[in-house]
């Protein structure tokens, strides 16, 4: 089974803390568990990206953007050689027709 490279884009890990600074003013005591289990799914894609389907947004898709769906957030990637690329971490009620 081949492995990959896990990156995480300057956008994605400002996601990543604009998500853990609204559960800590929400849950304190449970957002640093929440973020541990977000990054621990994302852990996932070392072994099995492709299994992840391809953005439902055609303009992603055509661009090799993939999605792992947990917790109820959205982690749009690519996949590059031996490279995970995660690019941006949304919330899966949020509008991402300009994802970056």
């Amino acid at each position: 089974m081949d492995k990959y490279d896990v990156l995480i884009s300057p956008a994605a890990q400002g996601d990543m803390l604009g998500i853990f600074e609204y559960l800590a003013t929400l849950v304190p005591e449970e957002a640093a568990q929440y973020y541990d289990r977000l990054m621990k799914d994302a852990e996932t894609l070392r072994t099995a990206p492709k299994s992840c389907p391809p953005a439902r947004d055609s303009q992603l898709s055509l661009r090799g953007y993939r999605v792992l769906t947990t917790e109820g957030y959205l982690f749009f990637f690519i996949i590059v050689g031996s490279h995970v690329e995660i690019r941006r971490i949304l919330h899966s009620k949020r509008q991402y027709d300009r994802l970056a």
